[in-house]
């Protein structure tokens, strides 16, 4: 059976479409997404409606995750003002996910076993690995926008990399992988930046967080790797500064005027500009 390996679309609809459109992809009987389907890009319950009509098992993301619970009071602050925008268009769908699948040897999960927010790295891939629950040997897993296929100790880890935030210094390009058996293999499509562009402003994604929908864009037009966690690293030290937090809209405001964006203007006026682009 071959299967159609596919993780962190991120709301990114035009990237599911041309990963769903190549011959790999048709050739494969069934579809299984790893987590993080949702949020970043402003499509997340047209991917996720999408993802159901063709029967994908889908699995629990720390973005999902969070989905479930967005009115906790962690989620109050000016940085998870996207995450709420998303949750609103998300009320009525099922995300009640599995956090992992086990199928003979192989293990499908979104972090590590059990945990959608570890972000493994490659270092820590051994160490990983030798930890698998007794009989698998294959543990195929996201989270981490790279790609990779790492083996140690009898035991191989496999990242079919990001549908919609690849992060691998390749703009406009959606990875993801095909499965057969024991053998996955790497593949990459490129698909209409633009039309995730267009998204953002049709559906009103980037009134809601203005700097994180281009920090997200960004990153979708140059492969960036943590072109996302970046601005935040920035907005903490900026906020700091001030004796301010990542919860409070006046540190991302004073951050977004001194980071070294490509475009010489504030948020606001970028995405004043987007308009004049593409509407």
């Amino acid at each position: 059976m071959r299967t159609l390996i596919l993780s962190d679309i991120h709301g990114n609809l035009a990237a599911l479409e041309a990963v769903l459109d190549t011959r790999e992809a048709r050739s494969c009987e069934r579809i299984i997404s790893l987590g993080d389907h949702v949020n970043f890009c402003p499509q997340s319950r047209e991917v996720h409606d999408r993802l159901v009509s063709l029967g994908a098992v889908m699995l629990l993301g720390n973005h999902e995750e969070r989905l479930t619970r967005p009115s906790d009071a962690e989620f109050n602050g000016y940085n998870w003002s996207l995450l709420r925008w998303t949750a609103e268009r998300m009320q009525g769908a099922d995300l009640s996910l599995p956090t992992d699948l086990i199928e003979g040897p192989i293990l499908y999960t979104h972090g590590t076993a059990g945990d959608p927010y570890h972000l493994v790295q490659v270092d820590e891939l051994p160490g990983v690995l030798s930890a698998l629950p007794e009989g698998v040997t294959l543990m195929l897993s996201g989270h981490n926008h790279h790609r990779w296929d790492v083996e140690s100790g009898g035991h191989r880890a496999f990242n079919p990399g990001s549908v919609g935030m690849a992060e691998d210094g390749m703009g406009g390009m959606a990875s993801f992988a095909v499965l057969e058996g024991e053998r996955a293999v790497h593949h990459q499509v490129p698909y209409d930046v633009e039309a995730t562009i267009r998204a953002y402003l049709t559906t009103g994604a980037y009134r809601a967080a203005p700097e994180m929908c281009r920090a997200c864009v960004r990153v979708l037009q140059t492969a960036e790797y943590q072109g996302v966690l970046n601005v935040v690293r920035h907005v903490i030290a900026t906020g700091r500064t001030m004796g301010l937090t990542l919860a409070d809209h006046a540190a991302w405001q004073s951050a977004d005027r001194t980071y070294p964006w490509a475009e010489e203007m504030s948020s606001t006026e970028y995405w004043k500009h987007m308009e004049d682009v593409y509407l």
